[in-house]
């Protein structure tokens, strides 16, 4: 049986993360953003999954005798830092949530030949910028409103990707919202996971205050 405060404190993070993506597709709006803020928003998501697993597991009891709550800053720290690490290290492109790759086709090429005004379109999956030197695709799922940008050469230039970014933005902005809308799942299965914390807090709304102060001093 886990205890009420490890629940509140692995699904908390995760609720956000759906509420805020299911609210976004739910409501016909687009958000566009790279691929290394999106690793970034995952992490956040999964921190608390994070705190009570290989935390736990891995926790280090002599220093917290030492240093008492403290500790803990510097497990969100070294945390902060690998997920950092894993966004700076991924391999760049644009992520774009609220549309599928169909929708998001025209959108692309009019961004791109905002950057080279040579771009042309190639088998309605790809764009290719000659005067850059750049072959972009989409990526994703002809009927899920997700979809990625993805480059075919290695180390494009960040400034690139910026106009790009800013672009496709722009062009989004001027679409009429999606005829069909997504993300119910999302918000119902944070509705769910809302639910059985309300179930397991009310009841036992001691065992929350004492399980953070076992969990916060060692």
């Amino acid at each position: 049986m886990i205890e009420p405060f490890a629940m509140l404190l692995a699904l908390l993070p995760l609720i956000g993360y759906l509420l805020i993506l299911g609210s976004i597709r739910v409501l016909g709006q687009t958000l566009v953003t790279t691929g290394s803020r999106d690793i970034a928003a995952l992490g956040v998501a999964i921190s608390g999954l994070v705190a009570i697993g290989p935390m736990e597991l891995f926790f280090p009891n002599a220093a917290a005798t030492v240093f008492g709550p403290w500790v803990w800053v510097a497990l969100i720290a070294f945390y902060s830092l690998l997920v950092a690490l894993v966004a700076l290290t991924s391999t760049p492109k644009l992520v774009i949530y609220g549309r599928t790759p169909d929708e998001l086709y025209k959108p692309l090429l009019a961004a791109s030949q905002r950057i080279d005004s040579k771009a042309k379109a190639i088998d309605g999956l790809r764009v290719h910028l000659p005067s850059v030197g750049v072959h972009f695709r989409l990526d994703g799922y002809r009927d899920v409103d997700f979809a990625q940008v993805i480059a075919f050469e290695p180390g494009v230039p960040s400034r690139v990707w910026a106009k790009l970014l800013a672009g496709l933005r722009d062009e989004l902005q001027e679409l009429p919202a999606p005829a069909t809308r997504h993300g119910h799942v999302m918000l119902l299965f944070a509705g769910l996971l809302i639910g059985i914390l309300l179930w397991q807090g009310i009841g036992n709304s001691e065992q929350v205050v004492q399980g953070f102060r076992e969990w916060l001093w060692r």
